[in-house]
Order: C-alpha cells, then structure tokens, then sequence
C-alpha cells in the first residue's frame, strides 16, 4: 500500500501522507514522498498542497532505521530529502502544509519548507531531534531561524520541547490556526482559489524576492525586484489586473498565470 499519493485537482496538487496513524519518515514513505515530489513538478500546476489524510501529520523519522546506519548511507537518505525540500522551496507558485496532531522533527522540516502553515487547534510541533542527541538532519535549525530569528530557533532546537501551535503561531512559524473540523475544507478552498485563479507570476516573483532576501540580504533582493518587475510588463496577468480594477473595482480579477 502506499505510504503518500499525490493527485491533480486543476491547477493545483495535493500531496498526501496516508500511512496512519504516526506517518513515520521511513524507508518506503520517503521514496512515495520524493516521488510525489517528482510528479508535481511534471505537472501543470499553479498550487501545491501537503496533507495528511487521517492520524497525526507527521511525528518525525522511524528512529529504528537509525541504528547501524553508515554514514555513507545517511548522506545517500538526506541528500534525496534536500533535493526534494529544495524543489519544493523553488515552485514558482504558493504551497502549503496543513497540520494537525503531531508535526515533530523531519516531519516539522517537511512543512517548514512550504510557503504557508495552516494548523489545527489540535496540532502541536517540536524540533525534537536532540533527545536521541542528534541534530535537525533536514535544515529544520535554519528554516526556523528563517522564520523566527535565531534564538528562538536555537531554544526550539535545543530543548526538543513539543509546543502548541499558539506558541508557533505566535513565533510566526506558522500562519493560522483552524478548528479540526474546518482546516481541511478551508485549506483546499484556499490554495484551490489561489491555484485557479490567483496571479502566479505575481506569487511566484514575490517568493523569489522574499527567498533572495532571507538568504542574501537587501540589496540582492532590491536587484531582483527591479529585474521580475520589469518582466511583469510583459504578462497578460497585469493587463487584466489593471483593466480588471478599472471596470470592476479590486478584488475581482481572476488571472490566468500567463
């Protein structure tokens, strides 16, 4: 059976982890998972949605395929991981990771390389790797002092606390916090619209600048902005926009990511 499916629902995927109840990092699921990866980037898509289908969205790696491991073979395992993190950072449109019940080491890594964070009041997070004294193996210390400042970061990794989503939320580790039963309907409705007809190129241009700056400072990101803003004139996404508002007032327009 397996571990995560992937499906196309218009512009937008949807990857979903569906080995109930824990989700556990091992063998076959990170094969599913780089695998899933893999489609959404053959397909035509303006979204991407990570999920879980029932249980906990992920409570971190299956801890037994750690002993008697070689270094050999942990780099082969963490290298296919970044690979697929990266890709997933560098999608030229919105993403997120919907959250409930446990978001614990690899899986937290997982969701942190999304754009957005939608939780559940139920989902609780932690960086947790230290109790088996190891270290966030999948860029989780990095992507969170990307989100929350480096102390912050180096508390949530050190002490391998788990934390309510409040607590993340408040940190501006994640974006919003939704009842149980109303987070998945929410989060598809959102990233569908989006995905369907939101301004791609627009989402896509300010991810990039946003990612140059985290990474390379203001003034490369001030270098890229003058760059994507001028080749937006060319997309017949600004034209509508511009005549969308003009006609109709804001918020009407529905663009087609071209």
């Amino acid at each position: 059976m397996e571990k995560v499916t992937y499906e196309q629902r218009g512009a937008l995927g949807v990857i979903t982890f569906v080995d109930k109840p824990l989700n556990l990092l091992g063998a076959e699921f990170r094969q599913g998972f780089f695998r899933a990866v893999d489609q959404a980037v053959h397909s035509n898509l303006r979204g991407l949605i990570l999920k879980a289908d029932e249980g906990h969205f992920c409570a971190g790696a299956n801890v037994k395929d750690f002993l008697g491991m070689t270094p050999d073979k942990a780099q082969e395992m963490l290298s296919g991981f970044y690979a697929a993190l990266q890709i997933i950072e560098s999608f030229p449109f919105p993403t997120m990771a919907v959250v409930r019940g446990l978001c614990l080491g690899g899986g937290l890594e997982i969701a942190l390389a999304f754009d957005l964070i939608w939780a559940a009041e139920n989902a609780s997070f932690g960086q947790v790797e230290v109790i088996i004294g190891a270290l966030p193996f999948l860029g989780g210390a990095q992507r969170l002092a990307a989100r929350v400042g480096a102390n912050r970061a180096k508390e949530i990794a050190f002490s391998g606390r788990t934390y309510p989503a409040k607590d993340f939320e408040g940190w501006n580790i994640i974006n919003r916090i939704l009842p149980e039963a109303e987070l998945s309907t929410k989060a598809m409705a959102f990233m569908q619209n989006l995905a369907e007809n939101g301004a791609t190129i627009a989402m896509g241009s300010i991810k990039r600048i946003i990612n140059a700056y985290v990474g390379k400072g203001l003034v490369e990101a001030d270098r890229l902005t003058m760059e994507l803003s001028a080749e937006l004139f060319k997309t017949e996404d600004l034209q509508l926009g511009v005549q969308s508002l003009l006609k109709n007032g804001p918020g009407k327009a529905k663009f087609l990511g071209k």
